[in-house]
């Protein structure tokens, strides 16, 4: 049986997750709205400027299982103030950067420090919260990520806009110092789960799961149709009905506003139902409705609905999956959630790279089908999951 956390989990611990993960996440897109002044300031092309991502995210996916299992070992209040505390500090020098290697170099050490962090904030959630909770504390966690869409990387626009992109990464790296101390004071340490393991035996242990690449790649192709139908929906909406970027911003509200009440739904769900079943049934559906959303051209009002409703099914999946996940090796949670990280950053290139592509070679419709045979394809790596025994 899963031992018991050792410290109780109130409201104010499943905010300071919530907040935690808005930061990382902010502290990683916030570059998007920045890229033409980072662009002017440096002399650099848009498409070099967005380099700045990739040097984030890289080391942010490749460190993301050493530091899940790390976290199993040192516990994972000291892992997630490492991470809060380094890349809020190097967001801070970023600011001060006085050309473009410099920001490309302190961004890279930013995502060293951050791949502490998302592991060990989704591991501590399998700790504080019980199995019947896990589902909804995953919501919340997993809301963190919407909330940046919605909030963080508008309002990181509009202070580059009043004050210019050094103040952005200012700003951010004060959050993130704040959040950093927060975490250190205020949020409960539960028992270490593992003793003395090392890296190459504990992933022994987790490999040796049954079915274990199913439930990875499903989370991979889910992340990946996600990352396609987002990035390439705004351009989607701008040539279908001749809108520019001011016009199409309400309809990508309404997309991050579905996803936020998705996370809330699919968390009560997921404490519910079977929650591999719940996965299933939510990415056919987004994958119906992105298939209607690309291949249709119905208007602009209901196109926007369409985003919604795919934001709204495809967030259902993600509290139940991430619950799952959290419950299939207690003593080695960090772990396994670390191997999750990996496949969320891989969703992100993977979504961006062949979204682009497949525009390219087929147009918005071929995209249709791709995220439509990808949900399909998600949905029935997870369907021998939903025969176990719920957790």
């Amino acid at each position: 049986m899963e031992p018991s956390p050792t410290a109780p989990a109130g409201v104010g611990t499943l905010a300071l997750i919530t907040a935690t993960v808005f930061g990382f996440a902010t502290s990683v897109t916030m570059i998007g709205p920045l890229l033409l002044d980072l662009g002017r300031e440096f002399g650099v092309s848009v498409a070099a400027a967005g380099l700045l991502a990739t040097a984030m995210s890289l080391p942010w996916a490749i460190g993301a299982p050493f530091a899940g299992h790390l976290s199993d070992r040192l516990g994972r209040r000291p892992l997630m103030v490492l991470a809060l505390a380094g890349v809020g500090a190097l967001s801070l020098a970023s600011a001060e950067s006085p050309s473009f290697t410099v920001l490309l170099v302190a961004r890279f050490l930013a995502g060293c420090f951050g791949s502490f962090g998302p592991a060990a904030a989704m591991a501590s959630v399998g700790d504080l919260f019980p199995s019947g909770k896990r589902a909804m504390a995953m919501g919340w966690l997993n809301m963190g990520f919407s909330l940046a869409a919605l909030v963080g990387v508008p309002l990181a626009g509009a202070i580059d806009g009043w004050f210019g992109w050094r103040s952005s990464f200012r700003a951010s790296g004060l959050l993130l110092l704040a959040l950093a101390v927060l975490v250190q004071t205020t949020f409960p340490r539960p028992q270490r789960r593992a003793h003395g393991e090392g890296v190459i035996a504990t992933y022994r242990v987790v490999w040796g799961v049954p079915r274990l690449g199913n439930f990875l790649v499903a989370n991979l192709l889910e992340r990946v149709c996600f990352f396609m139908t987002t990035l390439y929906l705004p351009a989607f909406l701008m040539l279908a009905y001749t809108l520019n970027a001011a016009e199409v911003a309400p309809a990508l509200s309404l997309v991050a506003l579905g996803n936020l009440g998705g996370n809330v739904v699919g968390g009560w769900l997921g404490d519910r139902f079977s929650r591999p079943a719940i996965f299933v049934a939510a990415q056919l559906l987004a994958g119906g409705v992105a298939l209607a959303l690309f291949w249709f051209h119905t208007g602009w009002v209901a196109s926007a609905a369409l985003g919604a409703l795919f934001g709204l099914a495809n967030a259902s999946s993600r509290p139940g999956i991430l619950a799952y996940g959290a419950d299939l090796v207690p003593a080695h949670r960090g772990a396994v959630l670390g191997l999750v990280g990996i496949t969320n950053q891989g969703g992100v290139v993977l979504g961006s790279a062949l979204g682009g592509l497949v525009v390219g070679l087929g147009g918005y419709h071929a995209l249709a089908v791709a995220i439509a045979v990808g949900g399909a394809a998600a949905a029935g790596l997870a369907t021998p999951l939903a025969w176990r025994r719920r957790g």
